[in-house]
């Protein structure tokens, strides 16, 4: 019996060992969730009286050193990419007790409510958190893992005791051997993460960002729905951004939930269902007596942001992050001077105030079918109700470079043409605004290959 204990002991052991092992060896080194961790466990001693907090959407829309050079406060942020909403309780939860901060900022999207948890997310934050902590808080952690709906099956139970299955390092054995190195020869987990996405830079207090732009013909792969679909907001996640409101309200810290922003294109392709939904989050955070804001209802003449200032359909860049960061600022700043904010932006409660508003052409997209060897094309524009959109549809090669026009301009949206022999046919429509002298205001491409 006792040899029998020993044995099994031994197993363990070796099983335990090995698994160490190769988490030190894939798991990545120098992820943006540990970067955060990691610089929030360095400032322990430091003042804290604001967080932000949320998914990607927060962590590149909202820039804390810009809120503090504005507003006087210190500011970190806790935004993490792809944070369920479960786990943005936990950075509020550990902000209220270890810094007793007065204001928290929850960056959110429509996502943010209507998606299901998603387990990398959730596993990689909790371990990114907890290699920053003492043992008890890391172990309390893990636990709190155990009550996540799901969690205690064997299979997700495994992930969180092999996290390298779920997050490893990427490009064989050359980008083991970087990962194994930069732990050991005192590359920090800032130099780590800006190695290992050179596109990304840190600025600090939590918050680094890209200088990416969003490319506008590309609109379709830029939305939200094509990806994730359009559903309704979980009962899950309503529940939860209940407790995060009612965890402010009891500690009486302040709580300001912010839609960022986004280009309208990404809006308004939800339909109706954006504004249905959105003022259920709304009313949610009013009744508890938090502050809502939707970044993309604010009237254009407080702040309008441009193609150039989103690095996708969901994100702002470092040049935009910085813009909105110091409107919000200024918008934050308001109610203390005794200013009344509510003019500043549309409401959900009247959707076609807002539709009409948008002024301009954010985006077209172009669908197409072929049958008998013919094509049929549709074009379908972002834009608000009270624009007159013609289109342009051209010819194109292979590159994208135009060949010939296809159809001059006019107001009708679809055009149908013969497919070559071969198959192949790309086209391009190009919209403007009737009344315009401009060569095209959006374009996008079609081509039979996709």
């Amino acid at each position: 019996m006792l040899r029998r204990v020993v044995e099994t002991l031994v197993i363990f052991g070796i099983v335990v060992g090995l698994d160490v092992l190769l988490v030190y060896a894939l798991f990545p080194f120098g992820s943006t969730s540990e970067v955060v961790w990691s610089e929030y466990a360095a400032a322990a001693n430091q003042d804290i009286d604001t967080v932000i907090v949320g998914s990607s959407t927060g962590q590149r829309c909202i820039d804390p050193n810009v809120l503090d050079g504005a507003l006087g406060t210190s500011t970190f942020s806790l935004a993490t990419p792809a944070q369920p909403i479960e786990n943005t309780y936990l950075s509020v939860s550990e902000a209220i007790s270890s810094h007793h901060v007065r204001r928290v900022i929850m960056g959110v999207d429509y996502e943010t409510m209507s998606l299901d948890p998603w387990d990398k997310g959730t596993v990689t934050f909790v371990q990114a958190k907890a290699a920053h902590e003492s043992l008890p808080k890391a172990i309390g952690d893990y636990a709190w893992l155990l009550t996540m709906p799901g969690f205690p099956s064997t299979t997700k139970f495994l992930e969180v005791l092999f996290p390298w299955t779920l997050a490893h390092v990427k490009g064989g054995v050359g980008s083991i051997a970087d990962n194994v190195r930069m732990r050991l020869d005192g590359t920090t987990t800032i130099e780590a993460a800006e190695v290992r996405d050179s596109a990304w830079t840190y600025v600090g207090k939590g918050y680094g960002n890209y200088s990416y732009q969003l490319d506008t013909s590309k609109a379709r792969e830029a939305m939200s729905p094509t990806q994730h679909g359009i559903a309704d907001f979980t009962d899950a996640n309503m529940a939860t951004l209940q407790k995060i409101v009612d965890l402010c309200r009891e500690n009486d810290v302040q709580l300001v939930v912010v839609a960022t922003p986004r280009p309208a294109f990404n809006v308004l392709c939800y339909g109706e269902k954006y504004p249905e939904q959105m003022a259920r989050m709304r009313d949610a955070v009013e009744s508890g007596g938090g502050v809502y804001l939707d970044a993309n209802l604010l009237k254009a003449s407080y702040y309008a942001p441009t193609a150039e200032d989103f690095a996708d359909g969901e994100h702002l860049n470092a040049t935009g992050a910085e813009g909105f960061s110091a409107k919000l600022a200024d918008y934050l700043g308001r109610p203390d001077a005794g200013e009344d904010v509510s003019g500043l932006s549309y409401s959900y409660d009247d959707w076609s105030e807002y539709l009409a508003s948008i002024d301009y052409i954010s985006a077209v997209t172009l669908d197409g079918s072929v049958e008998d060897g013919m094509a049929t094309l549709c074009a379908t524009p972002y834009t608000g109700t009270n624009v007159q959109v013609e289109y342009q549809f051209c010819l194109c090669d292979a590159g994208g470079n135009v060949t010939g026009v296809l159809r001059d301009w006019s107001s009708d949206a679809t055009v149908t043409c013969a497919v070559p022999a071969d198959g192949s046919l790309t086209v391009r429509v190009n919209t403007r605004q009737v009344g315009s002298s401009a060569d095209f205001e959006r374009y996008c491409m079609w081509s039979s290959a996709h």
